[in-house]
């Protein structure tokens, strides 16, 4: 009885986006199954199969993010298409500065996409931030440091090799 329920509210929302989206022939919609998440296209077919615990997109229009099970941040496609693997800040996908947000490959060495899903800088700098001013503070080496207070835990960055790098290529 639950799973119809859920099953009809589905069917019900992506009738109403569909609605709300026109035609829909380049987007994709969450659905659910078994408490599982992935996407369907504006026909119903599944795209991205239900395989997520998380998602942070419930439309895809050009790109979205999911959690896998071990908590990485997938960035897809309104394809279906893996893109790469978004940098996690503040429990979820890093925000976007300066059109830009940061990504990692399979090392944890983070690079540069933007938000139509172009990797931009590819992976290779052991820690980066944001870009501010068109330039984003990086360095090839250094480590993480947990600073643990009073129950509040707070992470940095520890290089003595900083350096900027721009944010467009000339």
């Amino acid at each position: 009885m639950r799973t119809s329920i859920r099953l009809l509210l589905t069917i019900f929302i992506i009738t109403i986006l569909l609605s709300c989206y026109g035609n829909g022939d380049n987007k994709l919609f969450v659905t659910e199954k078994k408490g599982l998440y992935g996407y369907v296209n504006a026909k119903g077919d599944i795209i991205i199969d239900c395989v997520y615990p998380l998602v942070y997109t419930d439309t895809i229009s050009k790109i979205g993010f999911v959690a896998d099970s071990t908590g990485h941040i997938k960035c897809f496609n309104n394809k279906g298409k893996y893109l790469f693997d978004v940098f996690k800040y503040d429990n979820g996908p890093d925000y976007p500065r300066e059109g830009l947000f940061r990504i990692v490959d399979n090392t944890g060495l983070i690079g540069f996409a933007d938000t139509l899903g172009n990797i931009i800088i590819t992976p290779k700098y052991k820690f980066a931030y944001p870009f501010t001013d068109g330039k984003a503070k990086v360095t090839d080496r250094g480590r993480l440091i947990i600073d643990s207070e009073d129950f509040e835990s707070h992470e940095y960055w520890q290089s003595d090799k900083w350096f900027l790098i721009p944010h467009k290529k000339k």
